[in-house]
């Protein structure tokens, strides 16, 4: 028997800079303030950040995966780890953005998310916090990170909450790269010399970075099979479990965000 008190998940799956991370932020502060829930939030893509950190001031060469299996291997850079994590979640916004959201320690965290005893780090935490929201009567979790279909079933099998919905984000690269570099108002051909240059190198890192996410051996990001794809800010009123929805078109933030916000409030009643 399902324990009623048990949270229910939804997770922010999906590609690099496809606007899931301002999407699960505006769909928590909806849940909380317009409907009322306690939601949890949840970014399993900053634990590898916060390992790329760690593992960076311990010296480690990023580029050698034996190095690397042999820091995660070791118990006392994993405690040290642990308490990065808890040291990140009590910083300042601008604080952890300096430190985890740069384009090296981005690139790396491919790297790091790679090695299966990085991917077993971050499932051990997730266990742990889902106790927590239970514990804490958390009705909602929203969990934002990769191959978070996987995740989600292995989490709900275990008995830690109840999965019901999933969404996985997809963007054209060279729009991702410009909504990051601040660019989301002028077309690539308005662009100066510059501004293309930055555009085509964060561009060309944004696939470099999904390949490598969906080529690695343990728990690689993969679109949901079968799903239809939903082009935002399109509302989606399909009912089914996973969805896979297109963020590359021209909007705003608010109308990028609203239709997910009603589909998950939706879900939820």
């Amino acid at each position: 028997m399902v324990e009623k008190n048990l949270p229910k998940l939804i997770t922010f799956d999906g590609e690099a800079r496809s606007g899931k991370g301002t999407i699960v932020q505006a769909t928590k502060d909806y849940l909380r303030d317009e409907s009322g829930y306690k939601v949890m939030l949840i970014d399993a893509g900053q634990v590898f950040r916060v390992l790329v950190v760690a593992a960076t001031r311990a010296g480690i060469n990023l580029d050698d995966q034996a190095a690397i299996d042999e820091f995660l291997a070791d118990e006392a850079e994993v405690e040290r780890c642990v308490e990065l994590v808890k040291q990140v979640y009590r910083m300042s916004k601008d604080e952890r953005d300096n430190l985890l959201y740069t384009n090296e320690v981005g690139a790396n965290s491919a790297k790091i998310g790679a090695r299966p005893l990085s991917q077993a780090f971050k499932d051990d935490l997730l266990k742990k916090w889902l106790k927590n929201a239970q514990a804490e009567g958390y009705e909602i979790v929203l969990l934002d990170g990769r191959a978070l279909e996987e995740v989600g079933n292995m989490l709900e099998n275990e008995g830690l909450c109840s999965y019901i919905l999933g969404l996985y984000f997809i963007c054209n690269p060279e729009v991702g790269a410009r909504r990051t570099l601040g660019y989301a108002n002028k077309e690539y051909n308005q662009l100066d010399d510059t501004e293309r240059a930055e555009v085509d190198e964060l561009a060309a890192q944004i696939k470099a970075r999904n390949a490598a996410d969906a080529e690695r051996t343990v728990q690689p990001i993969v679109r949901p099979a079968g799903a239809k794809v939903h082009h935002l800010p399109e509302v989606i009123t399909v009912e089914q479990k996973m969805h896979l929805i297109d963020t590359s078109a021209k909007m705003s933030k608010v109308d990028m965000s609203r239709p997910i916000e009603q589909l998950v409030a939706a879900t939820l009643k």
